[in-house]
């Protein structure tokens, strides 16, 4: 089972005793599933250079089998699809935190948001979860606790799914794609603006693909690489081009799509996924270059640079994704809830376990959400 201590379960219940009746009981905890021994991640802070010139302190990160050396960026987690995957969170930060499965069909004790499907995890405790994912794609894993902050500071990560029908790529390059808010200094500034949030968003200052400034990939010449893209940051939204390389838009927030796309513009929003097959250049250092072009001045996310002889290789050749299962429903009986979104002058801002931005400009049905409860 899912070990939870005695401290985290005792202020759960104070929450909840806080909070009312208007939260249910906890739901009960799903048995693990009958595997091999789980991935050990860690939530942890610590100082990390980010910028290129010196550390950044308070950098949230997620840590690997007790891995803390080498590269910082999150780590990319892979499943199978329909196996079992499991996954123990021990909290090193000063402050609660879960682990949420963005996009994966998973038992709702296992999604990793608090007092709605599992306690929150204070610092020092650890929670398991177990699930088999029964779809394959790019998906992704974050906090649901103090969670803009926490993703802002560093807390967003790849999970990619395999299924051994799809077919075989000559490469794989993963780019999660997040901007970092720094001052001069390289130290973090105010992450949000009441100004800005009543507008877009508050951006970020420095733009990194897997914590770095235009990094470069090696591929093969001439081959067929997957490239699978995480758009992991809480504001900016990216409109991408591909210069120097054909390639076709093959999967959407992990899902294959009915009819593969030439690549010309994808516009790709906080949380979404873009995964791509490009047809390398066949001229070894030939360089490809991805850029977000709007809405300024067009900005590199990544190069991918050709080594090695040509595999003369064609996107005709490749064969489709496996596809991933629909979902049934049946809507005879379903309950219309209507959704007005809409600005709200009301400041129901309150702070909480897991934190609170402090306003709130935004209201769903006339009613502004009071925190990160």
């Amino acid at each position: 089972m899912p070990q939870i201590s005695r401290r985290t379960l005792l202020k759960s219940a104070a929450v909840l005793g806080a909070y009312g009746a208007g939260l249910a009981v906890m739901p009960r905890i799903s048995q693990a599933l009958a595997a091999s021994d789980p991935l050990e991640i860690e939530a942890l802070t610590g100082d990390v250079v980010l910028d290129g010139k010196q550390a950044t302190r308070g950098v949230m990160r997620y840590a690997l089998n007790g891995q803390t050396s080498g590269d910082p960026s999150p780590p990319i987690l892979r499943a199978r699809r329909g196996e079992a995957f499991k996954a123990r969170l021990t909290n090193r930060l000063d402050e609660p935190t879960t682990i949420h499965w963005h996009g994966i069909r998973l038992p709702n004790d296992q999604d990793g948001v608090p007092f709605v499907t599992q306690p929150y995890v204070c610092t020092g405790d650890r929670f398991d979860y177990a699930f088999s994912p029964p779809d394959a794609g790019t998906f992704w894993y974050h906090p649901h606790c103090n969670t803009l902050t926490q993703m802002g500071r560093g807390l967003a990560g790849v999970l990619v799914v395999e299924d051994d029908r799809d077919p075989v790529f000559d490469g794989e390059v993963v780019l999660n794609l997040r901007d970092f808010r720094l001052g001069g200094d390289s130290q973090f500034i105010e992450q949000f603006k009441p100004r800005d949030a009543a507008k877009t968003g508050t951006f970020g200052t420095l733009r990194t693909a897997n914590w770095q400034t235009e990094p470069r990939y090696d591929v093969p010449a001439g081959g067929l690489v997957r490239v699978r893209i995480l758009a992991a940051d809480v504001t900016r939204i990216y409109n991408l081009k591909l210069a120097g390389a054909e390639a076709q838009i093959i999967a959407i927030d992990g899902h294959p799509v009915p009819e593969r796309m030439v690549l010309d513009m994808a516009v790709i929003s906080p949380g979404q996924r873009l995964d791509l097959a490009v047809r390398v250049a066949d001229s070894e250092g030939a360089e490809m270059v991805l850029e977000d072009v709007r809405p300024s001045t067009a900005k590199v996310v990544a190069r991918l640079r050709a080594v090695g002889s040509s595999l003369q290789r064609n996107l005709g050749d490749l064969g489709p994704l496996a596809e991933n299962a629909g979902v049934d429903a049946d809507l005879s009986n379903a309950t219309e809830i209507p959704l007005l979104l809409s600005a709200t002058a009301e400041s129901a801002a309150r702070d909480s376990i897991c934190g609170s931005l402090g306003y709130s400009f935004w209201a769903i049905n006339k009613v502004p959400y009071p925190g990160d409860a």
